[in-house]
């Protein structure tokens, strides 16, 4: 497709209007509602970035359903007491100290929910779901493996599923990539109602160490949020250094943005090459899900690719080459 002009500026003024979706808690008050109100915010991304439609609709029955299952199923307890803020303040997220995955979490049950909804979502991956589930219920595929230790065993399971479950590699990463967001969710939920208010001045998410997929700055203050694809997590950050490479700027660093759409842009770092796609938020209007609004500005994902930026984290939807 034609990408749009696009614009560079230092600073972006902040664009002045009612109508535009604010963040959603994770907190849901029944599933129904909750179901209803993503259908809402989902319908809206469409509406106003209808280029992204296709892939909002690949998603949408993903995103709901992993929402559900964070809030709805049930996982067993966690001590969180040993958390440290000092480690938080020295930049040591939850994930390092503590194991954020149990053997006993009801991950099949999981996996087979969110293999139905990648199948409402994304039909032509029907088959290859049924085969994975398949696996699943047979205790040919055991996903604890991945679990198990999230940072050693993540390739060699996935060695094993390619070699010898004659499964696409990439498919079953994708669907334990699902998984692993309603675990981390969950748990990111629990550990910072835990800890209360803490210190974090890192780039990278506070609770799972990832870097974010989206940023919102605030129209009454200036405010830099960063989101986080894996768990769910927002904290602030300043807007003068970069969150990945952490270089320091004297003024506000380099945005850009599609001409007449301001409220869109993406960050850029001249000095680590990375790229994060950025929402100005003016008014309280509308509910908002920042991984919805991530997947709705895929088509600057697409433009700042092309120009040799990559993304400061890799996601299912803005993996575009």
């Amino acid at each position: 497709m034609a990408l749009p002009l696009l614009c560079v500026v230092s600073t972006i003024p902040f664009i002045h209007y009612n109508a535009y979706p604010r963040k959603v808690s994770i907190v849901m008050i029944s599933k129904t509602n909750e179901t209803s109100v993503m259908d809402q915010i989902i319908e809206r991304a469409i509406e106003q970035n209808p280029h992204s439609s296709n892939l909002l609709k690949a998603f949408g029955p993903i995103v709901k359903r992993q929402r559900q299952l964070s809030e709805s199923i049930s996982m067993p307890e966690l001590d969180y007491s040993h958390l440290d803020k000092e480690k938080l303040r020295a930049g040591i997220p939850v994930i390092q100290q503590m194991k954020m995955f149990s053997p006993d979490d009801p991950l099949n049950e999981i996996a087979l929910s969110l293999a139905s909804a990648v199948k409402e979502g994304m039909p032509k991956l029907a088959a290859e779901m049924d085969r994975l589930c398949e696996m699943i219920q047979n205790g040919k595929l055991q996903i604890a493996q991945y679990f198990i230790d999230k940072s050693g065993g993540e390739n060699q399971a996935k060695e094993h599923w390619g070699n010898d479950l004659n499964v696409s590699p990439s498919n079953a990463s994708f669907l334990l990539s699902l998984v692993a967001r309603v675990l981390l969710e969950r748990r990111r939920i629990e550990s910072t109602e835990v800890l209360g208010a803490f210190e974090w001045e890192k780039g990278y998410c506070p609770v799972c160490g990832e870097f974010p997929s989206v940023a919102l700055i605030e129209e009454k203050g200036g405010k830099r949020f960063l989101h986080c694809s894996s768990c769910g997590q927002d904290w602030r950050f300043t807007r003068v250094v970069c969150p990945y490479c952490e270089k320091e700027a004297q003024r506000e660093m380099d945005y850009y943005y599609v001409e007449n759409k301001t409220e869109e842009s993406a960050f850029v770092c001249d000095q680590c090459k990375k790229y994060l796609v950025t929402l100005y938020r003016a008014g309280r209007l509308y509910s908002r899900d920042m991984d919805i609004s991530a997947i709705s500005l895929v088509h600057l994902d697409m433009i700042m690719q092309e120009k040799g930026f990559e993304p400061m984290v890799t996601c299912a939807w803005n993996v575009l080459k």
